[in-house]
């Protein structure tokens, strides 16, 4: 009995490793080499990582990808494998402080109400990825982008390039195609008293609108005028008052942070026209509008926003100037990838793109 057992399990011990045998063919057929890249080390590209790829492709167009279309995106694969080892090749680095600069810039265009660990959320919820991979994966594009930049700085930003300016007519006709575009909507501008009541019970709400009641009401029977009233709030620690700027019709960032209430009185009333007082989603305010603008056409030399010095003849200037810059860079980035190509051992099997 003793040696059947034995007989048995080395039948089953073969079985085993005849299985863990197949799962590791199985796995090398799944993972099959669709290119294989060497410029300072091997690395191989996997049709596993290639469909991956593609399938994300596929769900932004709604469509399924031609072979020639997977092609493209395996050519991109390489382009990458090539510019990061040529990037380690040159000796490249970013440093951590750089990619945490490039994300805390990222986080300020969300306000300061976002906290650091609800930042971190978001990007995860946005990309799919880990913060840690987030991070590795702006590290790399930095890396990219500097070792274009060293690699081919004289093509990047040619001498006199930044000082070149385009021609008028360049200039005039990006105007003339776009003149529609370049429209101020309804706007109005205006000086207020602002009573904060964030943060407030409804007892301290109640109490805060009785002030700016009994105000607005000295206001309105003469015993001060809107403008001493002003003044003599900019010394008074619990009331702000001043220009506020101004509000666009239809600026969905001051209707979520004002309420589309506040935002319809303040285009209800007439320049120099003094208001009740007026609740916001952030208190009560008394305002007065100092300028009241109707929507209208730009021409060339008007600015883009009043107040402003940025005029639309220097917004075309600065996008043909940035035009101009892109196309260098498109250009600098095609010279670079060829040099790559030609210095690199490419191997691509180009049956493994039908599936």
């Amino acid at each position: 009995m003793k040696g059947l057992y034995v007989r048995q399990s080395g039948k089953l011990v073969m079985a085993v490793a005849l299985t863990l045998l197949s799962v590791s063919i199985s796995a090398q057929v799944l993972d099959s080499p669709v290119a294989t890249v060497r410029l300072s080390s091997t690395e191989v590209i996997t049709q596993r990582s290639l469909k991956q790829d593609v399938q994300r492709y596929e769900e932004q167009l709604g469509r399924a990808l031609t072979v020639e279309q997977r092609r493209e995106v395996l050519d991109a694969k390489i382009n990458e494998v090539l510019l990061k080892q040529g990037a380690d090749r040159a000796n490249v680095t970013v440093a951590d402080s750089e990619v945490s600069e490039v994300l805390n810039q990222q986080k300020a265009q969300l306000g300061a109400a976002v906290s650091d660990e609800q930042f971190r959320r978001l990007l995860e919820q946005q990309t799919g990825m880990s913060y840690a991979d987030v991070f590795e994966q702006i590290r790399r594009t930095l890396v990219q982008q500097r070792f274009l930049a060293e690699s081919k700085r004289d093509v990047i930003n040619p001498p006199g390039a930044s000082s070149r300016l385009p021609a008028p007519s360049e200039v005039r006709k990006v105007y003339e195609e776009n003149q529609t575009n370049f429209i101020n909507p309804a706007m109005s501008g205006f000086t207020h008293i602002f009573f904060d009541s964030r943060n407030l019970s409804e007892q301290e709400k109640s109490e805060l609108l009785a002030r700016a009641q009994a105000k607005h009401d000295e206001i309105a029977g003469g015993k001060t005028s809107f403008q001493r009233a002003v003044n003599a709030a900019m010394d008074d620690s619990s009331v702000q008052a001043g220009d506020f700027g101004y509000i666009v019709r239809g600026d969905q960032q001051a209707m979520a942070l004002l309420g589309s209430s506040f935002v319809d009185a303040v285009f209800a009333l007439e320049e120099e026209e003094v208001s009740e007082v007026i609740e916001s989603n952030i208190g009560y305010h008394i305002i007065k509008v100092t300028d009241k603008r109707a929507p209208r056409l730009l021409e060339m030399d008007d600015p883009i926003y009043p107040g402003q010095s940025l005029t639309v003849r220097m917004q075309i200037i600065q996008y043909l100037q940035q035009q101009k810059q892109q196309e260098r860079f498109q250009t600098a980035l095609q010279e670079l990838i060829g040099e790559l190509r030609e210095d690199a051992d490419i191997t691509i099997f180009e049956e493994r793109l039908n599936w």
